[in-house]
């Protein structure tokens, strides 16, 4: 079964669906809270106090080449983070297909309990490492295996790692059995060892998040930025200022908070990758290809 993916929404319903943006969503309260503080800036200035205070604009060109700057190295670190991890699901869904071609191609077609074997214990691995990432396993997708195998599981310190040592052990068994040979060990080791360096990979990827100094730095100069920023628009436009510094806010804002979202790409979030998609896939193909019914 081919992985689905989803359709790209028509641009003029993303424009205007200001509501179903998680972004706006998570920015609501501040974008009204900056609105308001620039209202009260516009208020204050043009019709109580009348200093008249307008900074020259060279300041707000260099804060925002600065701030640009930040944002960018912010948002570059998150995709890549993004890209890493379905770079990472990708090898892992394609060893798995080509584990399973080899081993259709040694094992015979009447042997259903390792065919059938093989197939559950890697789909269980793709679906135990997707939780593992996400700080747990559901035992419910881990389906039924041989006597002995899920309490050993239940009782070990990393499943993902222990699913292929498993896994493992019983190739050696056909090895000694005489039904791999030295040749074919070699490469559905290879397999084997491309899971359990994929899951480190993964795991690295997810505890090793953007500096979290980093983050609030960006943060505190957004906040510094956008309290000079209507100084710069009130004196020319008035209220209109208030609208164009709540837009300027959400802008820059909004960046930071994506590169917030997918720096952790295997959560469960709208932005994250679609590792349950990915898992199905990869159950569905060792199934095919190894021919278990």
């Amino acid at each position: 079964m081919a992985l689905e993916g989803k359709q790209p929404p028509l641009w003029y319903s993303v424009v205007f669906d200001f509501w179903g943006t998680r972004t706006l969503r998570r920015l609501l309260f501040s974008v009204i809270a900056v609105g308001i503080y620039t209202a009260i800036i516009d208020y204050l200035e043009n019709y109580v106090l009348h200093v008249d205070f307008k900074p020259p604009t060279t300041i707000f060109s260099l804060m925002g080449t600065v701030l640009g700057l930040l944002l960018v190295f912010r948002t570059n670190t998150a995709y890549d983070r993004w890209w890493s991890g379905r770079i990472l699901l990708s090898t892992l869904s394609n060893s798995g297909k080509n584990f399973a071609i080899k081993l259709n191609s040694i094992l015979a077609e009447t042997d259903t309990v390792n065919r059938k074997f093989f197939s559950v214990m890697m789909g269980n691995h793709a679906y135990a490492m997707k939780e593992n990432l996400r700080h747990g396993i559901k035992w419910d997708e881990i389906l039924p295996m041989e006597d002995g195998i899920l309490e050993r599981l239940q009782n070990c310190y990393h499943v993902p790692n222990e699913i292929i040592a498993i896994v493992n052990e019983r190739i050696i068994e056909l090895y000694r059995a005489k039904l791999i040979t030295d040749p074919q060990l070699l490469e559905l080791n290879k397999h084997t060892d491309i899971a359990i360096e994929t899951v480190g990979s993964c795991e690295r990827i997810r505890t090793s998040p953007v500096p979290f100094s980093y983050n609030v730095h960006l943060k505190k100069f957004i906040v510094f930025f956008t309290m000079v920023l209507p100084f710069g628009f009130i004196h020319d436009l008035d209220m209109w200022s208030v609208l164009i510094v709540m837009l300027i806010f959400y802008a820059l804002a909004g960046l930071d908070a994506i590169g917030e979202e997918i720096e952790d790409p295997f959560g469960q979030d709208e932005n994250d990758l679609p590792i349950d998609k990915i898992c199905k896939s990869i159950r569905n193909s060792l199934n095919a290809l190894l021919k278990v019914r």
